[in-house]
C-alpha cells in the first residue's frame, strides 16, 4: 500500500509538537490496552485529532488512514453499534497502521507497531 519510504509529516515536526505526538501515541495505546470498552469513552475525540493530523498529509496511505478512522468515528457515533462494521473498521485501521509504522524510525516505529496490534486485537474483541 505505501510505495517508497516516507515518514508521517507529523513526526517530522520540532521536538516540543513531537513530544505531544508521542504523548498523543501513548494516551491511544494506554486507552486500547484497557480493552474496548473503555477505549470507547475518549474514542471519538482522539479519532478525530488523528484524522485531522493524518488527512493533512500529502502521502496517500496516511489519507487512507485518516478515511478509516472517519469511518471508525461514524461507526462509534452511532446509536447501536454495528459489531460487523466496528470488527471491519478496527481491522482495517490496525492492518494499515502497522504497515505504516515500517516507514517510521524509532520510537515512533514501536509505538505505531504497538497501536496496529492494539487495534488489531480490539477487532478480535468485537464479537
Amino acid at each position: 500500500m505505501f510505495a517508497g519510504h516516507f515518514t508521517p509529516h507529523f513526526f517530522l515536526t520540532p521536538m516540543s509538537d513531537t513530544s505531544h505526538n508521542l504523548a498523543h501515541l501513548n494516551s491511544t495505546i494506554e486507552s486500547l490496552s484497557q480493552g474496548l470498552a473503555h477505549a470507547k469513552t475518549g474514542a471519538v475525540r482522539s479519532l478525530h485529532s488523528w484524522g485531522t493530523a493524518l488527512g493533512s498529509s500529502d502521502e496517500p496511505g496516511l489519507k487512507a488512514i485518516a478515511d478509516e478512522l472517519k469511518q471508525l468515528e461514524t461507526v462509534l457515533g452511532e446509536s447501536e453499534i454495528n459489531g460487523p462494521k466496528l470488527k471491519k473498521a478496527l481491522a482495517a485501521l490496525g492492518k494499515h497502521t502497522t504497515a505504516a509504522a515500517k516507514s517510521a524510525e524509532g520510537a515512533t516505529a514501536d509505538k505505531i507497531t504497538e497501536l496496529g496490534k492494539l487495534l488489531t486485537d480490539a477487532a478480535g474483541q468485537v464479537g
